[in-house]
């Protein structure tokens, strides 16, 4: 586990790949000038000629290797974005099926997250909730179990009490 919070690690990755980026653009560059300039001469026309090729040649090589290169950023930054949107897109989904759990059952465990995910906070406090919503209905249950208990004994003092803990109950949760 990093030391360090996730987004060092996102920059540290973006510079990487701008680094690696920037290294390509360059080495890219010098080996389309070694390719259109020619063979080396030494006479002063040959020079010449190979200057004026070069130049000729040089706006071509230089948007062919920039779309190279646009593509090559392109294709990386789609990848890091999927990447990236899997570790948020999936807690959520986890998220989902934990509260229609928690909402059908009492007794289900929760799904957990992948090692990795982002969203681990919040997670935590999901679980919390889903919890603290059990633990609310089986009191509820409880209670009502108990009022309905009171109401077919005839105990009229018990099905009040009863009934007062469930307006209780109703107005805790209740915003």
């Amino acid at each position: 586990m990093r030391n360090e919070p996730l987004i060092f690690f996102h920059l540290k990755l973006v510079a990487k790949i701008s680094l690696g980026v920037g290294t390509v653009a360059v080495l890219s560059l010098l080996i389309s000038l070694l390719l259109i300039s020619g063979p080396i001469e030494e006479t002063y026309s040959a020079i010449v000629r190979t200057n004026s090729m070069t130049q000729a040649n040089l706006g071509k090589v230089m948007l062919a290797i920039g779309l190279m290169l646009v593509a090559i950023a392109g294709v990386i930054t789609w990848l890091i974005t999927l990447y990236s949107s899997f570790r948020i897109v999936g807690p959520l989904y986890r998220f989902t099926q934990n509260l229609k759990l928690a909402g059908t059952s009492d007794s289900s465990p929760l799904i957990e997250l992948r090692k990795g995910d982002a969203l681990g906070e919040q997670s935590a406090n999901i679980k919390q909730a889903v919890v603290t919503l059990r633990d609310h209905y089986a009191v509820v249950e409880q209670v009502s179990a108990e009022a309905l208990q009171a109401f077919e004994n005839n105990d009229a003092e018990a099905y009040k009490d009863a009934v007062t803990r469930l307006k209780a109950l109703d107005e805790k949760v209740r915003l």
